[in-house]
């Protein structure tokens, strides 16, 4: 296993100003969920699978600003596919949320994969947060691997994955590890970055623990 990567924030990354813009995920998410609401169930609070649906939302939209190196797809128009490892219900929201859609011209596949082991080739890997003991290991594994990596458990980007999201009052919120992106061959558009918290691997001094 490697050592944990030491991460610092970085301030005035995104903006020449210097400051670093800062907003709520819920601008994305709003625009990704809207079809989602019923109008008619509105007054009757959100239903059960409401923030799996969110959730699965965001994601699907995020991958509609990523770009994959060509390398990344068997041929032209090839599947994107996502992937969730663990015991999380986001596949089913997955599936409902993509269902007979496209990400830049890909159709959507998704699957579910109870272990780590039983990992197929994925453009992105949603980790649930049952592989919480494992995570460090399941990054390792797709480290080279052109894959966005997406997870709720904490300090998931500073460990090395490439988004990490929680759910805070009906919004997301999340971070995003540019140095794992790029390991990754990511590019991630900079509408994405600017809702988000832009986090930067730093070099560990040798012999730290």
């Amino acid at each position: 296993m490697r050592p944990r990567a030491a991460l610092r924030r970085q301030r005035g990354a995104l903006h020449p100003a210097g400051r670093q813009r800062l907003l709520p995920a819920g601008v994305l998410v709003l625009f990704a969920t809207a079809s989602l609401i019923d109008p008619s169930r509105a007054q009757l609070g959100p239903p059960p699978d409401f923030e799996h649906d969110v959730k699965a939302s965001f994601v699907y939209t995020v991958a509609k600003f990523v770009e994959w190196p060509d390398r990344a797809f068997e041929r032209p128009g090839a599947p994107l596919v996502f992937e969730v490892l663990g015991e999380d219900p986001l596949e089913e929201a997955l599936q409902r949320a993509a269902r007979g859609k496209t990400v830049n011209g890909h159709p959507v596949e998704i699957l579910k994969a109870g272990d780590a082991r039983d990992l197929t080739p994925c453009h992105v890997l949603y980790i649930g947060r049952s592989e919480a003991g494992r995570l460090r290991g399941v990054l390792d594994r797709v480290r080279d691997a052109t894959v966005l990596t997406v997870g709720e458990l904490e300090s998931f980007a500073e460990d090395g994955g490439v988004m990490g999201l929680r759910l805070e009052q009906n919004m997301i919120r999340f971070e995003v590890n540019v140095d794992a992106a790029a390991r990754a061959h990511l590019s991630i558009s900079s509408k994405i970055l600017k809702l988000g918290t832009v986090i930067r691997e730093r070099k560990r001094a040798r012999g730290a623990p």
